[in-house]
Order: structure tokens, then C-alpha cells, then sequence
């Protein structure tokens, strides 16, 4: 439950701070993260 919460709070954060988004590294560990956590929540 902790990996989803902080999952949850990554994602708001990102729509708090949308320019945050610009920077690529950012994104790009938005993204290896949310493909890590998308394994786990589809079982």
C-alpha cells in the first residue's frame, strides 16, 4: 500500500507542479515508474 500511495502522491504532485514536466529526466523516471508499478496492480 505504501508503493501505491507514493505512486498516488508522485502523480499529484507531477499535476501540482506541471513544470516539472519539461524536464526530461523527470519524465523519464515518471515513466520507468509507473511501468514498474503497473506489473503488481495488474495482479
Amino acid at each position: 500500500m505504501t508503493r501505491v500511495s507514493s505512486y498516488l502522491r508522485l502523480v499529484s504532485w507531477m499535476y501540482l507542479h506541471p513544470s516539472v514536466d519539461v524536464h526530461s529526466a523527470t519524465r523519464t523516471q515518471y515513466l520507468s515508474l509507473q511501468m514498474t508499478l503497473c506489473y503488481p496492480l495488474s495482479y
